[in-house]
């Protein structure tokens, strides 16, 4: 699944160049792109027919409002996020709302929220190659059960109890 606004600093053309690679490796392999393509829809509809795998994808362009979220998340095996440039993403955390891993890219804050090898895996941004080598390690592996009990344990460190934790911590911390 790749999930959100796509936009260049997503990096959903790597997901695109590393299709051939994953579907021909990962036996049923679909993608699934959800999300508002904008004004690039077509830029990246010749890259999915240019990918040689067109019938592996598919697509829902248009905004997802927040009541039709979740089949997307419990249709996917995996959350990709392959972003070229990143603070944050609101993706992560809704993928591991849904003990869905994660395999994201090493930008940003994506490694602090994806523990690799544990909640999902963390690739080098702008490589389809590793992007590609993840997924089909992923699905090789049998990492997804793994991988969501893993997400589950974890879930205690982005919740609003250990936030407030932080910030009593913190306040206690000037404080003193």
């Amino acid at each position: 699944l790749f999930f959100g606004l796509v936009r260049p600093y997503k990096g959903l053309k790597y997901l695109i160049q590393a299709s051939g690679e994953i579907v021909d490796k990962v036996p049923g392999a679909k993608i699934l792109i959800a999300g508002d393509f904008g004004s690039s829809k077509d830029e990246y509809m010749k890259m999915i027919e240019d990918s040689g795998v067109k019938d592996h994808f598919m697509i829902r362009d248009g905004y997802v409002p927040d009541t039709e979220v979740e089949p997307f998340f419990a249709a996917a095996d995996v959350n990709v996020c392959p972003y070229v440039s990143a603070t944050q993403s609101a993706i992560v955390q809704i993928a591991f709302g849904f003990e869905l891993p994660v395999i994201a890219t090493d930008v940003g804050g994506l490694p602090e929220a994806v523990t690799d090898g544990r909640t999902g895996m963390i690739v080098p941004p702008e490589d389809s190659s590793s992007l590609a080598k993840a997924v089909v390690k992923y699905f090789d592996e049998g990492k997804a059960e793994e991988f969501r009990r893993n997400v589950k344990d974890e879930a205690y460190r982005f919740s609003w109890e250990h936030l407030t934790e932080i910030f009593e911590e913190s306040y206690e911390s000037i404080r003193r």
